[in-house]
């Protein structure tokens, strides 16, 4: 569902936005990728700890605008604020399991629509993204 819709915005010259589209990184000889799944929202409270890791390694001045947001005790994930997150073994951790993640849906070649398009949580997610 996924690429066809990506099929369809690229033939009729929309494009697909860039942080849709996968870019490679390697941990531990490993190697992942890691994009939006949603939207461009940085802010958004539905993202994945590895979106997170995207933002803070692709855009980190926006990274460090929702850190801002932070101050006063609120944290965007729960138990875990966004400088705890970046820490070079948090992230490193964070990109294995997204590896772990990735290599199972391979492997499961799953046919939902929610393992198509990225990790949902359905009882919790974005009206927003979801309409």
């Amino acid at each position: 569902m996924r690429d066809d819709i990506f099929r369809i915005l690229e033939e009729s010259g929309v494009g697909i936005p860039d942080y849709y589209k996968p870019i490679k990184f390697e941990v531990d000889g490993k190697i992942g990728t890691y994009n939006r799944s949603r939207s461009g929202c940085y802010f958004c409270f539905f993202q994945q700890k590895i979106e997170w890791i995207w933002l803070y390694e692709q855009h980190p001045d926006l990274y460090q605008k929702a850190m801002d947001f932070e101050k006063g005790g609120y944290t965007w994930n729960q138990n875990e604020g966004l400088a705890d997150l970046i820490k070079p073994e948090r992230i490193r951790q964070i990109k294995l399991d997204a590896i772990k993640k990735q290599e199972a849906k391979r492997q499961a070649g799953s046919c939902r629509l929610a393992d198509n398009i990225g990790d949902v949580d359905e009882d919790n997610f974005c009206a927003n993204c979801f309409i």
